[in-house]
């Protein structure tokens, strides 16, 4: 057989096969349509975790949304800042901050997601009008379970 006749059967199946895995892969949440344009993701996939990391044109990082089984992040109601909605679930916004850098605004939060998963989202940023756009935007995220399934 001439192996250049069999070379479009090899790209064929090669293509398949990416098209395959990248459909099966987990995936980042859907951005808000009016975010979407603004944002890109990052991803880093573990075996316990999906980081997706959204991040605007400058390449700076507008937020960060980790989706495993467990959360490091333990909410502590005396920290309690704002509240709002993800998914048809109320969630608190908890401020935290970061040694030397007292400038800095943080929130994070900590959403369950089906039965056995949890969603992590660390928000930083310097002012107050940025902190409210970017947690509007989290609050607007579509989370397809099936598609941000952790191994």
């Amino acid at each position: 057989m001439n192996p250049m006749s069999s070379l479009p059967l090899m790209l064929s199946a090669a293509l398949f096969a990416s098209i395959a895995s990248a459909q099966s892969a987990p995936a980042c949440p859907t951005l808000p349509s009016d975010a979407a344009n603004d944002l890109r993701w990052t991803t880093l996939q573990t075996d316990s975790a999906l980081l997706c990391r959204a991040m605007d044109a400058a390449g700076e990082e507008a937020f960060a949304v980790t989706v495993a089984r467990k959360s490091p992040f333990k909410p502590n109601g005396s920290l309690r800042e704002e509240s709002g909605q993800m998914q048809g679930q109320k969630l608190w916004w908890y401020s935290t901050e970061i040694a030397g850098r007292p400038n800095e605004i943080v929130r994070e939060t900590l959403v369950k997601l089906g039965a056995d998963r949890v969603v992590h989202v660390f928000i930083r940023t310097t002012d107050k009008d940025t902190m409210s756009r970017y947690q509007r935007v989290v609050q607007g995220l579509q989370f397809d379970a099936g598609n941000v399934a952790i191994r």
